[in-house]
C-alpha cells in the first residue's frame, strides 16, 4: 500500500483496519483494567472512575495538553503516541482551565486508553509500522471529534464507555436512582423531562429531527447519573442505550 501525501498518512492513522471486536470482548478488556487497578492499589472501584490515575499510575502513560488542532488539523482532540507512551489532549479540554470540559476530558482519556489497550499490538506490529512511515514524531493514532467513525474509533469509544460506566456499577446506580431495574421508554422520558426549549440545541438537531430531539430529552433525563459517573450526558445516554435501558417503547408483556 503506497501513501502519496501527508493527508493520506493522517487518514491511515485514523482509519487503521483493526480486527472486529464484540461489545462483550471490549467490556471484558475494560473490566480487566479496572480489576488490575483495584488489585495493584488495593482500592474499591466506584463511580466516578479514577481515569487519570489509571492512565498515569497503572498504565504509565504521560498526559500532556497541546494545541492539537493547530498541529494536526481541525477537530483533533486527542492523539496517542504509543512509542513515547504519551497521550496528548487538546488544550480546549484542559479541566484546570475549562472546568466545564472535565467530562469530555475524562471520556477522551478513556478513548485514548482504549486505543492503547485494544490496538497497541496491532498498531506496533512490523507490517503496520511499515505503513506508518514518515515523521516519527507524529502520533500513531489521531482522533477527531467529527466526521465518519471508522471501526478503530468506535471500538475506542465503546472501551471508554465500558471503563467509565461499567455495567456492574451502572445497573445498580440505575436501580438506586429510579427504584427499579426496568428500561425507561421515551414516553416516560418526555413526561419526566417536561417541556424543553429545543431551540437551545439547534446545533444538535440535524438529520432526523425527531430522533435528535429524543436524544436531547434522554440526555437531560440521565443527567444525574452522568454527574455521578463524571461523564457527559451524551456519553451516559449512549451507554444506557447500549445496555438497553433506554427504549422507544415498552414491549407488551405476555403474562
Amino acid at each position: 500500500m503506497a501513501l502519496s501525501t501527508a493527508t493520506d498518512a493522517q487518514t491511515l492513522r485514523r482509519d487503521l483496519p483493526v480486527p472486529p471486536l464484540t461489545m462483550r470482548q471490549i467490556a471484558a478488556e475494560a473490566d480487566a483494567v479496572l480489576l488490575q487497578y483495584a488489585e495493584r492499589f488495593d482500592v474499591a472501584i466506584e463511580a466516578p472512575i479514577e481515569i487519570e490515575d489509571i492512565v498515569g499510575s497503572l498504565m504509565g502513560l504521560r498526559i500532556e495538553f497541546e494545541r492539537l488542532e493547530e498541529a494536526l488539523g481541525e477537530g483533533v482532540l486527542g492523539a496517542l503516541f504509543m512509542r513515547d507512551r504519551r497521550i496528548s489532549i487538546d488544550e480546549s479540554l484542559d479541566p484546570e482551565i475549562y472546568p466545564d470540559m472535565r467530562w469530555r476530558y475524562h471520556f477522551t482519556l478513556g478513548h485514548e486508553l482504549g486505543h492503547w489497550v485494544l490496538h497497541r499490538a496491532f498498531v506496533l506490529s512490523p507490517a503496520i509500522q511499515k505503513l506508518l512511515f514518515g515523521d516519527e514524531s507524529l502520533p500513531e493514532i489521531v482522533c477527531r471529534s467529527h466526521g465518519s467513525r471508522p471501526r478503530i474509533e468506535r471500538q475506542a469509544d465503546q472501551f471508554a464507555g465500558c471503563l467509565l460506566m461499567p455495567e456492574w456499577l451502572l445497573r445498580p446506580a440505575w436501580r438506586r436512582w429510579l427504584g427499579h431495574d426496568d428500561a425507561v421508554c421515551d414516553a416516560e422520558v418526555c413526561e419526566s423531562v417536561g417541556d424543553v426549549d429545543l431551540s437551545r440545541f439547534a446545533d444538535l438537531l440535524g438529520g432526523d429531527r425527531k430522533l435528535s430531539e429524543m436524544r436531547v430529552r434522554r440526555e437531560m433525563f440521565c443527567l444525574p447519573l452522568a454527574k455521578q459517573f463524571a461523564v457527559s450526558d451524551e456519553a451516559m445516554r449512549i451507554q444506557l442505550e447500549q445496555l438497553g435501558l433506554f427504549v422507544a417503547r415498552h414491549q407488551p408483556r405476555l403474562f
